[in-house]
C-alpha cells in the first residue's frame, strides 16, 4: 500500500509540473516569423531555436513528469535498486528525447535540436530531484 501511495504522490508532484508548464505553452500563437527571424539551409527556411521559448519549457515539463514516473515505477513496483532505478528512469526519458529530435529531422523543415535535449536533460534532472526527495 506503501509503495501506491507513494507512486501517486510522485505522479501528482509531475502533473503540477506539467500543468503548470501547460498555461505557458498554450498562451496563443507563435509570433509571426519574418524573413530576417529566419535562416536557410538548402531550399527550406527554418525559425530560429531560441533557448528561451515555449518549446524548451514543453521538453523540459514532459521529461520531468516521464523520468519521474518512470523511475517510480521502476523502484516501487518492480523493486529495482535506487541506482538501477535512476539509471533506467533517466535512459529512458533521454531515449525519448532523442527519438522526438530524429522524428523532428524527419519532417518538411524539420531539424535536430541540441537545446531542446539540453531542456530534456534538464527536465530529466528536475524530475528525479523530484522524485527521490
Amino acid at each position: 500500500m506503501k509503495r501506491i501511495s507513494r507512486f501517486f504522490q510522485i505522479a501528482a508532484c509531475m502533473l503540477v509540473c506539467l500543468l503548470v508548464a501547460s498555461p505557458l505553452t498554450l498562451a496563443g500563437p507563435a509570433p509571426e516569423v519574418t524573413a530576417t527571424d529566419t535562416f536557410s539551409t538548402s531550399d527550406t527556411l527554418l525559425k530560429p531555436d531560441r533557448w528561451l521559448a515555449r518549446d524548451k519549457l514543453e521538453h523540459l515539463a514532459a521529461s520531468a513528469f516521464f523520468s519521474g514516473v518512470s523511475y517510480s515505477i521502476c523502484r516501487d513496483f518492480y523493486y529495482n535498486r535506487k541506482e538501477a532505478s535512476l539509471y533506467f528512469s533517466a535512459s529512458f526519458t533521454l531515449g525519448l528525447g532523442v527519438g522526438k529530435e530524429i522524428y523532428d529531422r524527419k519532417q518538411p523543415g524539420g531539424r535536430f535540436s541540441y537545446k531542446d535535449l539540453a531542456a530534456d536533460i534538464a527536465g530529466i534532472g528536475l524530475g528525479l530531484l523530484i522524485a527521490t526527495r
